[in-house]
């Protein structure tokens, strides 16, 4: 683990306030790593401890801030703080203790601050109260959020622009120029990434030993989440691997003919309608733009997850049912509609770079506002569908 240490920095530092640790094991991790990997004089403040490490060397401290020793906190981020010149501050907020950092920080430091919501923790969720959570948006330069969904969420409650930044990939994984891909029969899938709710497991589960296929399951693998027992996934037709390296990973996802996206339902069985609602996976942008593979979002059409992949013609949403999911299956590999999922997916990759992101994010900080229409246009298609 990676600690600050007292010493006096001679240029600016950025001062990222988040949840947890930046590990590619979860999908705010990930996408941070992504975007913050090249930043010069990086620093981290984070409240829970799920994985004990992180993707990139920086000095990171947890932060909390306990009912019985509320100035506790407070005392810490001003004495770390107290010998560092921060130029600004990027919070993406997830608990109440994420919350205090960030405004602590900015009181002190008197740096301008960007909020990044990632996840609804105020509107449908009560993780962050209404005063704290105006607190950061009042005191932020700039707002924003990962899909359409948590933007016009925001903006309507808080009366602020919330400007759409969605997950990106690292350009140097993108699909390369040339690459064929050679169909499986029968077909096969792919999942990367947690599944957090174990009802949605249980569906799932469900759904694919009813359809006949096999899905090969990457990445987190549930843990620490759940406990996942790799004997009976195997017999409903799930191949569970191991954390592996991305160059596995990517040459896993190319050779697939789909990938699942799990999703809510938003019924009144489902207990994560805030997250489904509202947050655009990761997974999402990865897949696209490392694979190009065709997407099924499992779950209902009005997901952010569906919305965004039906929206961009990156393929389709089915219902957790043996039925459904084999015609989508069937759908998005019949090769004329694989060739142009994967031809569109290949057209929008460049949009999705990490590439700059940082400096995008910064310039736009110190603007006010987008500088360019790089992503805002995206919510064009979104509507025009």
């Amino acid at each position: 683990m990676n600690q600050a240490k007292d010493v006096v920095s001679s240029t600016g530092n950025t001062l990222v306030v988040t949840h947890a640790e930046l590990s590619a094991r979860h999908g705010t991790g990930a996408l941070l790593v992504r975007i913050l990997r090249n930043e010069a004089n990086l620093m981290v403040f984070y409240s829970k401890e799920f994985f004990k490490s992180h993707d990139i060397d920086v000095p990171a401290v947890r932060i909390s801030h306990p009912r019985l020793a509320f100035g506790s906190g407070r005392r810490r981020i001003r004495r770390l703080l107290k010998k560092r010149a921060v130029e600004r501050i990027l919070c993406v907020p997830f608990y109440k203790d994420d919350a205090y950092s960030a405004l602590v920080a900015q009181a002190y430091t008197h740096a301008p601050l960007a909020l990044y919501l990632m996840d609804d923790q105020n509107i449908h969720v009560k993780e962050i109260p209404d005063g704290l959570m105006r607190a950061l948006v009042d005191n932020a330069k700039i707002c924003f959020a990962i899909s359409p969904a948590l933007c016009a969420a925001y903006q309507e409650k808080y009366g602020r622009k919330f400007w759409f930044v969605p997950p990106v990939a690292d350009p140097k994984v993108f699909v390369p120029a040339g690459y064929k891909f050679i169909p499986n029969s029968p077909p096969r899938g792919i999942l990367i990434g947690n599944l957090w709710s174990p009802y949605t497991l249980d569906r799932f589960r469900a759904t694919i030993r009813l359809a006949g296929l096999q899905i090969d399951w990457y990445g987190n693998a549930g843990k620490p989440f759940m406990t996942l027992d790799p004997k009976a996934l195997a017999e409903d037709g799930i191949v569970l691997h191991s954390h592996v390296p991305e160059p596995t990973l990517i040459e896993s996802a190319r050779s697939a003919d789909f990938a699942v996206i799990p999703a809510g339902t938003l019924d009144d069985s489902d207990s994560h309608q805030w997250l489904a609602r509202a947050s655009l996976p990761s997974r999402i942008i990865y897949l696209m733009a490392v694979a190009n593979v065709p997407l099924i979002v499992m779950g209902h059409k009005e997901t952010a997850a569906a919305r965004f992949v039906y929206s961009l013609d990156l393929g389709t949403v089915c219902e957790y049912s043996g039925a459904s999911f084999r015609e989508a299956v069937d759908l998005v590999t019949e090769s004329n509609s694989s060739a142009r999922i994967r031809a569109r997916a290949a057209q929008l990759s460049p949009t999705f770079s990490s590439r700059d992101l940082s400096s995008w994010l910064w310039e736009s900080m110190a603007a006010g506002q987008p500088i360019n229409n790089q992503f805002q246009s995206l919510l064009q298609t979104e509507v025009s569908k």
